[in-house]
């Protein structure tokens, strides 16, 4: 019997392909909420889930590759080399972590790099997920925030930034890529039509778990993305904008907690920075080494909140990893040149193919860059890579929600009809 393997005409859409999306919006929170309660035990790396999710995509591309040649004795050599490999790294990663000690520093300063790399082999893997698998895991993860919102404030009358499923600004950071997953979708231009995929239900379950998050980063890259490239007529854009604004008016009544202490820490690292880069602008165009402490003093009053929020010894000072936000750790550490020519191709790309889930990422990004690690989160960096690489390889011909092929949704170009409250009709809300 000869056992071959035909080379597909095109690429094909996995379900696989949105194995992230439920892994960052619905393991990932489960889990940290299980381990709340599993009492004491070892400390889990928040990059395990994603190590596993390597591996079996490494062994997938191995297993089930197209490559219309025969299934030689080579196909079985390379699925034991990688078995060994991996049980060589399993077994000797003490050792391996030792001899890999000069580049400690630097390997968490690379996991933007690495994260996006994941992605980009991921959707070469499986395909790239669709509109309507954002929107469905995001309507999951805004379900379990207003349910965890609610168990909360009855219990301890407030509403903390740091949840039982994980940090309030993250949490809303998955939920604000799947909201631009859903913004209702430009009209053809130069042949390029965005597709309609995803229910009311999930749209309606994502805003309301942005709402019960109360991160006013959050709020405001919401408010901001729906009323410029939200769905419905003004009435309905601006009662979703008000009602954004008055939740993140809202976070400045509700009770301070102890895990509101991080934003004060994020506050002080800002004020910090800016006063090095007005004393020492050398830091803007060379960053900071990597392997040394910011050199920054802590003030008496600092010293038990720094303690408290950063769980280590003020005496050892702040280092890059512990920075919170994604922008000011990159400028610190690579200056402010790297950071601005990512904006840069970031937004020529986007002008390249003009859609309103690109444009709404791009302002998510930055926003949320200003108070959370995006990227150097892997949760959060798996699900904006994922939804960049869709934003930006937006298929052309593409069809509305129910005809075509529902994994990537490729036909003919369908006209959506015009009503009388579509935004695309209304002065100053055309679409990009």
């Amino acid at each position: 019997m000869r056992m071959e393997q035909e080379q597909p005409k095109k690429r094909t859409w996995s379900r696989l392909a949105a194995v992230p999306l439920a892994v960052a919006c619905a393991a990932v929170p489960l889990g940290t909420l299980l381990s709340r309660f599993a009492g004491p035990g070892p400390e889990g790396s928040p990059y395990l889930p994603w190590l596993i999710l390597a591996a079996l995509g490494t062994a997938h591309a191995i297993l089930f590759r197209r490559s219309g040649r025969r299934l030689r004795t080579r196909f079985f050599l390379e699925l034991a080399m990688f078995a060994g490999l991996a049980a060589v790294v399993v077994r000797h990663r003490e050792v391996l972590l030792f001899k890999l000690g000069n580049l400690t520093p630097l390997l968490p300063e690379l996991t933007p790099v690495i994260m996006l790399g994941f992605c980009w082999l991921w959707v070469l893997t499986f395909g790239t997920p669709d509109r309507a698998a954002f929107q469905r895991w995001g309507a999951a993860l805004g379900l379990v925030c207003v349910l965890d919102l609610a168990v909360e404030a009855f219990i301890y009358r407030a509403a903390p930034s740091l949840r039982w499923i994980g940090d309030a600004n993250l949490l809303a950071g998955l939920l604000l890529v799947c909201l631009c997953a859903s913004l209702r979708p430009g009209p053809a231009d130069n042949g390029l039509h965005e597709p309609d995929q995803g229910k009311p239900v999930y749209r309606a379950l994502i805003l309301a778990g942005l709402l019960a998050t109360l991160s006013r980063t959050g709020l405001f890259a919401a408010a901001w993305v729906y009323v410029f490239f939200g769905r419905g007529g003004r009435i309905l854009r601006a009662s979703v904008f008000l009602a954004c604004l008055a939740a993140l008016a809202a976070t400045f009544l509700l009770p301070v907690t102890p895990s509101d202490l991080a934003r004060y820490v994020d506050y002080w690292l800002w004020a910090k920075s800016m006063v090095l880069f007005s004393q020492d602008p050398s830091v803007l165009i060379a960053g900071l080494p990597l392997n040394r402490a910011l050199p920054f003093a802590f003030p008496p009053e600092m010293i038990p909140v720094w303690e408290r929020v950063a769980e280590t010894p003020a005496l050892f000072g702040a280092h890059l990893n512990q920075v919170p936000s994604f922008w000011l750790r990159c400028i610190l550490g690579w200056g402010a040149i790297l950071p601005a020519a990512c904006l840069a191709a970031l937004f020529i790309l986007v002008f390249r193919r003009p859609t309103r889930m690109g444009a709404g990422l791009t302002a998510v990004l930055f926003v949320q860059g200003m108070s959370t690690p995006l990227f150097y989160e892997p949760s959060t960096g798996a699900v904006a890579g994922l939804g960049l690489i869709l934003a930006l390889s937006a298929p052309r011909n593409a069809s509305l929600s129910g005809l075509g092929d529902p994994g990537n949704g490729r036909a003919e170009p369908v006209p959506e009809p015009q009503t009388d409250d579509d935004p695309a009709r209304e002065p100053g809300m055309r679409p990009l």
